[in-house]
């Protein structure tokens, strides 16, 4: 936070919204910015970048500057002139400190009419994503309660490049360059720099994960002790609720601790604070707990004494047990560091003795009106988090091999779904196979996983990993109400819940038993299992209108249909195609597990007669059909290749250069293949079956897998008119978007557990 703090002789700068030329008329504000500057002229233009591209809400600027030297008040008012949305600056003939400045900035917002709803603390050094005040104010809405009201919250800030220069020239408030620092594999990561605080037993406030490799932990909305100042929302409600005789922030504190004692008054009454990894920002951290030797004497003793008033004010008995020893151990190091090697810290024990009076009176006010017990403060000590809904059960997924995902499209769907669910809130376990998932791993973008073993073999594997699976859930899974199983094959085992009153969703996907990978005792059993998918789960769940129509008139069963989704992330001219030998929309993909219903032979077999020196591009494979991918290849066309199975950034780069791709399949339901490459604007050559055409619509360019000349029609087409396959993919592209969406699919799966776990 900047360390600004002066009221009177103040000057007053400010701007009515309709005094920029050509600014456009906004409705009346809902958020109210409020930000202190102190010496932040090189911070200025990145800071403004990021504000022109904040979406959601109208908001307001309101910038107090503390008496800057660097002229900063002249770049203020200059990027005022020109910055599309009002801003008023304040300008202080002294240093207040964050604490008087912002305090400053409150009076101004919440003197206005209307008042602010919401109030963003901002730093000048902190520049948000476009979204980020839209995901912290739907973060807020979703989880707010009669009993948890929420009055903050704070997202996921990352450390700029360089920490102790300017910011890059480059930064932009989408694409900025983050700070990074590279692990002992050689790999490059981004530095975190807070994601909410915490408390400590010894009595510290930290920001969670400060100076962290970003690996994608702290992936899930959750409640925190509070959030850093430097770009933290507020619930203007609560700030007033809050302030002690009028002053949101203590004036004492002048900079430094003084957002974490703001933070023990909301909690003491009542309010919430969450923390959202969706909302990101950069910060340009500069005060950093390991400078402290380099820090300036006036910030050091602002750092201790505030250090002390923070214990005065809201130490209680309940927080003794979990804090005592701790606390007494640090402050013994505390006070031999002052006395040894920083003695210009002294004065701050001189000055809680000559002003105890007035402290004491503050800390009787304070206590005075707290509306919760002690405990229910106390128990932040040494606690990093809580969950955002204590209310809300835990779900499970199982069947699947696991995330991360690197196979077929259960694993797929699971990656993109689990997550999301995470992110508002849900707390998922997902049940791995320990041949597919490194044993290491014990969460995964905020969502628990479960390592089990299991037979590796084709009838073994999936049947024997969901018995272990079902049986650890019914041992060991506390809080569980609702498991999504995936695979009809399962059903079988979903009894093994009903001890836990686990409610059950089974995703059925497509008519398993016409699979040709399997042999009369596979087709048996998957026959018995339809019939058992509409007796033994809570809701059956399937992913296209064609496989819910066959238990409709089979088995006049009701399923519930959710979609599969894409999220396309494009990397076109990907290192992948080089690989290759690969130019841009120069070649054919085909994308899928090599399998006899999918028909690889037979699109190998019909590139033969296709003109054109085009390569095919074969991607995937199979665990358990190893005779029938040799007679493929030793089939094949020259153009054909074959790079096995390709995933992550690999495949999106594919996927974004190819000038069309096949899908040759010919059972199940919504085929994640086929979604992707239309997501991703491509000309789609699809096998005329009725699943297909569901999915693909008018985008689809269809052949009949069994008559080799259409499908050589078919690559044809593609081969021959290049635009006109251009605007088959932009056509596949509307569709997707339309039909296929992650975010659209994950509230489809948030409203069937509610469902489930409300029985």
């Amino acid at each position: 936070m900047s360390d600004g703090r002066s009221e009177a002789g103040a000057s007053r700068v400010s701007k009515p919204p309709s005094a920029a030329a050509g600014q456009k008329t906004r409705a009346p504000s809902v958020i109210a910015i409020c930000t202190v500057t102190w010496n932040d002229e090189e911070n200025l233009p990145p800071f403004f970048e990021a504000l022109v591209e904040l979406q959601g809400p109208a908001f307001r600027l309101i910038v107090v500057d503390n008496a800057s030297s660097d002229g900063t008040v002249e770049a203020l008012r200059g990027h005022a002139g020109t910055a599309g949305f009002p801003v008023e600056v304040i300008a202080l003939d002294e240093n207040t400190g964050f604490a008087g400045g912002l305090n400053r900035a409150l009076e101004s917002a919440f003197a206005s009419d209307p008042q602010p709803e919401w109030v963003l603390s901002l730093n000048a050094d902190a520049w948000p994503a476009a979204d980020y005040a839209e995901r912290l104010i739907e973060s807020a809405r979703r989880f707010t309660s009669e009993e948890q009201p929420v009055g903050a919250v704070t997202g996921r800030l990352l450390r700029t490049e360089a920490e102790e220069g300017p910011p890059s020239a480059d930064c932009r408030p989408e694409g900025r360059r983050t700070g990074r620092r590279t692990d002992a594999g050689g790999a490059d990561h981004r530095i975190i720099d807070a994601c909410g605080m915490a408390l400590t037993r010894s009595w510290r406030h930290v920001d969670r994960g400060s100076d962290e490799i970003d690996r994608g932990q702290y992936a899930v909305t959750e409640r925190v002790f509070g959030g850093t100042g430097a770009a933290t929302l507020f619930l203007g409600a609560a700030l007033q609720d809050a302030a002690v005789e009028g002053r949101v922030l203590d004036d004492d504190f002048h900079s430094y601790r003084e957002d974490a004692e703001l933070c023990f008054r909301l909690q003491e009454r009542g309010w919430q604070v969450l923390y959202e990894p969706r909302a990101r920002a950069v910060h340009r951290r500069v005060n950093l707990a390991r400078r402290r030797r380099r820090m300036s004497p006036e910030v050091n003793f602002h750092s201790l004494k505030n250090r002390y008033l923070l214990q005065y004010y809201h130490r209680s008995l309940a927080d003794l047990p979990r804090t005592f020893l701790a606390t007494a151990l640090r402050e013994l190091g505390i006070v031999a560091y002052v006395l040894l090697r920083e003695r210009s810290s002294l004065a701050a024990w001189g000055w809680l003795w000559r002003h105890r009076s007035r402290l004491r009176e503050r800390r009787r006010l304070i206590r005075s009106r707290r509306l919760v017990p002690g405990r229910a403060v106390g128990r932040w000590f040494g606690r990093a988090a809580l969950p955002a809904d204590p209310e809300r059960p835990r779900i499970l997924m199982l069947g699947s091999r696991g995330i991360p995902a690197n196979y077929s499209g259960y694993e797929t769907m699971i990656e993109a779904l689990a997550p999301r669910l995470a992110e508002r809130g849900w707390r998922v376990t997902v049940y791995c196979r320990s041949h597919y998932v490194d044993r290491r791993l014990r969460s995964h973008r905020g969502v628990e996983l479960v390592l089990l073993p299991t037979l590796r073999t084709k009838y073994g594997d999936t049947p024997v990993h969901t018995l272990l699976s079902c049986l650890h859930a019914t041992l060991f899974a506390r809080g569980a109400r609702a498991a999504l199983v995936v695979n009809g094959a399962n059903a079988v085992f979903l009894p093994l819940l009903w001890p836990r009153r686990i409610r059950t969703a089974l995703h059925v996907d497509g008519i398993e038993k016409r699979r040709a990978k399997w042999g009369w005792p596979g087709r048996l059993v998957y026959a018995a299992s339809e019939r058992l998918a509409c007796l033994l789960p809570g809701v059956t769940v399937t992913d296209a209108e064609v496989i819910a129509a066959h238990y409709r008139a089979r088995y006049r069963r009701e399923s519930t249909m959710i979609r599969y989704g894409v999220e396309p992330e494009p990397l076109p001219g990907h290192p992948v195609l080089d690989e290759l030998g690969l130019e841009p929309r120069g070649y054919f993909l085909y994308v899928s597990r090599f399998e006899p219903e999918n028909n690889p032979h037979r699109v190998v077999a019909a590139y033969r007669n296709v003109g054109g020196d085009l390569p095919l591009v074969m991607v995937g494979d199979a665990p358990y059909a190893s005779d029938f991918i040799a007679a493929m290849k030793r089939g094949a066309d020259p153009r054909v290749r074959f790079p096995g199975t390709v995933f992550g950034e690999g495949y999106r780069g594919l996927l974004s250069s190819a000038l069309a791709t096949v899908h040759a399949t010919e059972v199940g339901g919504t085929h994640p293949a086929l979604v992707e490459a239309m997501g991703y604007g491509n000309c789609v050559l699809v096998n005329d079956e009725p699943a297909n055409r569901e999915t693909a619509g008018d985008a689809g360019v269809y052949f009949k897998v069994e008559d080799e000349a259409s499908l050589v029609a078919a690559f044809e087409f593609a081969r021959a008119d290049p635009p006109r396959a251009r605007d088959h993919g932009r056509r596949a592209a509307r569709r997707a978007a339309e039909e296929y969406n992650w975010d659209r699919v994950a509230d489809e799966y948030e409203e069937l557990f509610r469902r489930l776990s409300n029985r």
